[in-house]
């Protein structure tokens, strides 16, 4: 049995003092020396011939070497085992000096899996969003479906901006800037349907009238409890260049649009509207007061992660960004500067939500564990019928594709992680706030 000494670390690490007795050292060095005298040649002597005592004086570095590696090899795996630890990580070993005299005795400090220790999750308070659904909101969203569909047709030179009309702008903020500075800030070109929005503050409400290579200067004093806190109360001064004026010409709304968009009739294609729009917001304001929930479980609970699986989840959102950015650096300095971000600032980020990320799948599957939720069988086949459905495959086709990827279980951990949101909603105190009006409740998600 060896003699170990276990310490643990802060960052799921774990430190392993394990001392050899001087048999096994003595065993091992023997081994050595065999294995030596079976491939070293020695002036006088055949290859494999030399004399055992010869090998042992003139190959001693080798063999501490050779002895060093086995015994921190083996029988660090012989600790873990003895301990019922689990390593995620190669070790990494420490030790003074070896010698065929004496015991051995090294560190091995390695990772271990992540622990978590949940706080409270049941009985949490939250605030939920409501929000009503009118026929104009209906409307409104329709008409952002025919858009889709418009004939749009550059006006002449001396056409107005009017409201429907489709407008390129250029816009420079002036005001935070002195004059003589102004001609250097850098324009943002927007692309409006003009008096889509109902935002009092929205530019378009000041550009009506305005003409092709027209430039004007638009004061805009916004409400105190405006959705941009940054803007909130403030007023603002924005040079306006119009590029592009164009009129749009809606198709009907008729059985054939409907068609297009995958429906019968208008009667269906308007239902089936109202039924998206509600969806929508119910799941935004349930998946708010989840994530409220969430927060306060993840802050109330004590976790001790591993160094590496931070930096993996790192890298797994560097991916991500890269990916949705479309530019493909994989040197993270670079890519920070290219999206203008302090490095260290660009870091930190990715750190704190890779963070944030392991911590809520370890609470979520901490309640899978305590409550011991099942996957429903029901909800499994939904999954399967989605992706069918997406895939233009049928379902007997994606269950073959999921089990020669062995994917089933994924698919199983992400519904147990459902499951335990579900579980901590439905078991909250939620307080349902005043209703907004779908407009409102879009604006401050920033949905349009």
């Amino acid at each position: 049995m060896l003699n170990i000494t276990e310490k643990k670390l802060e960052n799921a690490t774990m430190e392993l003092q394990i001392d050899v007795p001087l048999d096994k050292v003595e065993s091992e060095y023997k081994n050595a020396f065999n294995k030596l005298q079976n491939i070293v040649k020695i002036d006088g002597f055949r290859k494999g011939k030399a004399p055992l005592h010869m090998v042992e004086a003139r190959f001693r570095k080798e063999a501490d070497q050779e002895v060093a590696e086995n015994l921190l090899r083996t029988v660090f795996l012989e600790a873990v085992e003895q301990k019922q630890l689990t390593p995620i990580a190669y070790p990494r070993y420490e030790f003074e000096k070896i010698s065929r005299e004496e015991p051995f005795t090294f560190k091995a400090v390695f990772e271990v899996p992540p622990t978590v220790e949940i706080g409270k999750y049941k009985g949490l308070s939250a605030d939920e969003q409501a929000c009503e659904i009118n026929d104009d909101d209906v409307k409104s969203e329709i008409d952002a479906i025919r858009e889709r569909f418009a004939t749009v047709t550059r006006k002449e030179e001396g056409g107005e901006v009017q409201n429907g009309d489709l407008v390129k702008m250029q816009v420079r903020r002036i005001d935070d800037v002195a004059e003589s500075e102004r001609d250097s800030v850098e324009a943002k070109e927007y692309q409006i349907v003009v008096g889509r929005s109902k935002d009092e503050s929205a530019l378009d409400k000041y550009i009506t009238g305005m003409k092709e290579n027209e430039k004007k200067e638009i004061d805009v004093k916004y409400p105190k409890d405006y959705y941009i806190p940054d803007l909130a109360g403030q007023k603002a001064c924005y040079d306006v260049l119009i590029k592009e004026v164009s009129s749009m010409a809606l198709p009907a709304l008729d059985d054939e649009l409907a068609k297009k968009m995958g429906h019968d009739t208008v009667i269906e294609f308007t239902a089936k509207t109202r039924e998206y729009l509600e969806k929508y917001v119910a799941e935004k304001t349930k998946g708010d007061a989840k994530a409220q929930i969430l927060k306060q479980i993840v802050e109330d609970s004590t976790f001790d992660l591993p160094e590496s699986m931070i930096i993996r989840e790192m890298e797994n959102l560097f991916k991500r960004t890269r990916e949705n950015i479309g530019y493909y650096s994989d040197n993270m300095e670079e890519f920070a500067k290219i999206m203008g971000i302090e490095p260290d600032a660009f870091r930190n980020k990715l750190r704190d939500e890779a963070s944030q990320t392991i911590k809520t799948t370890l609470s979520l599957s901490e309640i899978v564990k305590k409550e011991d939720l099942k996957v429903d069988e029901n909800r499994y086949r939904e999954v399967v019928e989605n992706i069918a459905k997406r895939n233009n495959k049928t379902v007997e086709e994606i269950e073959k594709i999921i089990e020669e990827n062995n994917s089933r279980e994924n698919i199983e951990s992400e519904l147990l992680l459902d499951g335990a949101m579900e579980f901590i909603y439905e078991n909250a105190k939620i307080k349902k706030l005043k209703p907004l009006t779908f407009e409102e409740f879009t604006r401050t998600r920033g949905r349009r």
